[in-house]
Parts: C-alpha cells; structure tokens; sequence
C-alpha cells in the first residue's frame, strides 16, 4: 500500500507526489524506534524514497529543509509542523511495522532533515541529516 500527501506551498523545496518509479532513483530509508538510517548525500531532483519501518511501533516520515534544530510545539515532545510547513518537501503517514512505503519528492540543493514526528520520537532521536548536491 502507497501513501502519499500533497504538501501544498512548498513549490521551491520539492513536492510531495505518487509516481512511476521507474522515473527517479531509489533511495532507501529505514525507520527503527529512536532511530533514521538513510544516506548522508542525495543527488537533486526527483528521488523515490522506499522506507521501511524495522521498529515495533507505528513511525512517520517528514522530509525538511533544515539546517539545524526544528522548533517545538509548546508540549515539548513534537516538532512545530505548522513553522515548518513553507519547509516540507514531503510527508508520509505512519506506517505499521514491518511495512515498506514509497514516497516520491523533488528535492533542491540544501541541507534537509528525515523526521518521525510521532510524540517523542523526534526528541528520542529519530532524525537523519542529509545534504542534496
């Protein structure tokens, strides 16, 4: 099963679409509790991301251009989607365990963050930096 959102507003950081994916490269990502593997340089334009969850709770996946700490909601445990909305280049709806999701973005030169934004996790450190070049 495909999930993917429209991130509406994001037109100079990427898009968030379903696609053929034969048209982009693969790149893959794994979510595990408190923890984001996924490389550490991505080439620009289109990318196909596969992302499995390898961890025994639901996880989410958020694709931001950062380059440092996102801001917090005032609860403290999760990050301020709302701030970070002009920054998103995609989202993908939580997963269960052991699925494989696929979400296709277009990704500009910068600096971007992989984020599971469930309550804590970001904190916990489910993060991964990546540079586009």
């Amino acid at each position: 099963m495909v999930l993917a959102i429209s991130v509406s507003g994001c037109a100079l950081h990427g898009s968030t679409t379903q696609g053929d994916p034969a048209s982009a490269p693969a790149v893959h990502v794994t979510e595990r509790d408190f923890r984001i593997s996924a490389p550490s340089q991505i080439q620009p334009g289109d990318v196909l991301l596969s992302v499995r969850n390898r961890g025994p709770d639901n996880h989410e996946l958020l694709v931001v251009r950062a380059d440092g700490p996102l801001p917090l909601r005032r609860d403290g445990s999760t990050v301020d989607e709302e701030a970070i909305e002009p920054s998103l280049a995609g989202v993908l709806e939580p997963g269960e365990p052991n699925s494989v999701r696929v979400l296709k973005v277009h990704l500009l030169p910068g600096r971007y963050k992989f984020i599971c934004n469930m309550s804590g996790h970001y904190l916990g450190g489910m993060d991964a930096e990546f540079v586009v070049e």
